[in-house]
């Protein structure tokens, strides 16, 4: 086994991604990465993980495993479970086994009754939240909000190094539903380009009007299609300004009701849809910043890897 190499993966529902790994004094170095089948579309996940991995395997020996996402869920490899909240990652304990010889930790989720007093639960998006949290000392009464956009975004509150709770919205997904099952896709032509002047004005519209309900408001894609307001290319460009802003809208309505929000709001992520949420969130008067450590996730898993490495010790 090649010393300080270790493999760590994000294993969701549609993609793997695995990285190899190796340990610095700074952290974590990543030496190179690969991509796999996601667990969704996966019918034996021991055979799919090692026809990814095995080419490190050859060069480096055995070299251990830490994995978070779906693959840990009841669909996954292995059921890691739920952590509760609150928690800190060093009170994060992965589910271990061994599979062709190869020593494989999985990652837990995180769960927690959140701010309406429902339940919710995360996982794998929870290791970008600790790499964040992680990336610094941070006081005891340290408070902030993290958005974690993408198709289920998550919002997160942390107290000190610790995610106290979250709550989930569904946006991404819907987004793809309506486009994609009901009358609102129904001549819409989906592009990879997001139209800057109709998301605006689906996002100006839930801005403007506080009384708008989104019910209300997403067959106005379909009306402004038929009626010439947009074109097919960018209604679903219209469509993502209304979810987005209703998510934001809803979000900090709900913060400030229970007492204001720490700002700026932390955004965690280095897409295009998160330059959007920090614009949507600043037109609501909120101010936003976007974390600029790279491969938060995987500084999380790293950090996650080198504690439960020593507890071996």
């Amino acid at each position: 086994m090649t010393e300080g190499y270790f493999i760590a993966g994000e294993w969701g529902s549609t993609f793997m991604r695995l990285h190899l790994c190796r340990s610095t004094a700074a952290g974590c170095a990543i030496v190179a990465s690969a991509q796999g089948v996601g667990v969704a579309g996966c019918t034996d996940f021991e055979a799919a993980f090692f026809a990814t991995a095995q080419p490190w395997f050859d060069s480096h020996g055995p070299l251990p495993v830490i994995l978070a996402g779906m693959v840990g869920g009841n669909i996954g490899w292995r059921d890691s479970g739920y952590a509760a909240c609150p928690v800190a990652s060093h009170a994060v304990a992965p589910l271990r086994f061994t599979a062709r010889g190869i020593d494989i930790a999985i990652t837990p989720g995180l769960s927690c009754r959140n701010m309406f007093n429902l339940p919710d639960v995360v996982r794998g998006e929870e290791m970008a939240m600790f790499g964040w949290l992680d990336s610094q000392t941070r006081s005891a009464d340290e408070r902030h909000v993290l958005c974690l956009p993408g198709r289920h975004v998550k919002w997160v509150t942390t107290t000190g190094a610790q995610v106290e709770s979250f709550f989930t919205g569904m946006n991404g997904e819907l987004e793809d539903i309506l486009l994609r099952h009901s009358l609102l896709g129904r001549g819409v032509i989906q592009t990879q380009v997001v139209n800057e002047a109709d998301f605006a004005t689906g996002l100006d519209l839930m801005f403007n009007d506080r009384s708008l309900a989104m019910g209300h408001a997403l067959f106005a894609t379909r009306s402004r299609l038929v009626l010439g307001e947009h074109p097919p290319e960018t209604a679903a460009s219209f469509l993502s300004g209304l979810l987005i802003g209703g998510d934001i809208r809803d979000a900090l309505t709900a913060y400030q009701a229970r007492g204001g929000l720490p700002a700026p709001i932390v955004v965690l992520g280095e897409s295009d849809l998160a330059a959007r949420y920090i614009h949507a969130i600043k037109t609501f008067g909120c101010d936003a910043v976007q974390a600029t450590t790279p491969h938060l996730a995987i500084q999380g898993l790293a950090r996650l890897f080198t504690a439960t490495q020593r507890s071996d010790a």
